[in-house]
């Protein structure tokens, strides 16, 4: 789901895997036509796509959880840098 969601994981976390039997030329290795991979392929998509407008606070929001959900743990934001982020200014404003 994740990588249907996120997109491919890093190459050198798939290397560095004990998982690696569930890897196919660096993409994950499911069976979509199970019921599982069938429910993936309808509902898993680029997490871009869920993003139903285009003004600034849909694109601040989703900018966000991309960041939340980071695959690197040292690129992902801190919650601390989470709550700095401008999505959360208009909070600011009204406090």
């Amino acid at each position: 789901m994740m990588e249907r969601i996120l997109g491919p994981l890093p190459k050198h976390m798939i290397q560095k895997s004990r998982k690696r039997k569930y890897f196919h030329h660096d993409r994950l290795d499911w069976d979509e036509n199970s019921s599982a991979g069938r429910y993936v392929s309808r509902r898993c998509k680029p997490l871009k796509e869920f993003m139903l407008s285009q003004d600034d606070e849909h694109e601040l929001l989703f900018d966000l959880i991309q960041k939340m959900l980071e695959y690197e743990p040292a690129k992902r934001i801190t919650l601390k840098e989470a709550l700095k982020h401008p999505f959360f200014y208009p909070l600011k404003k009204n406090t």
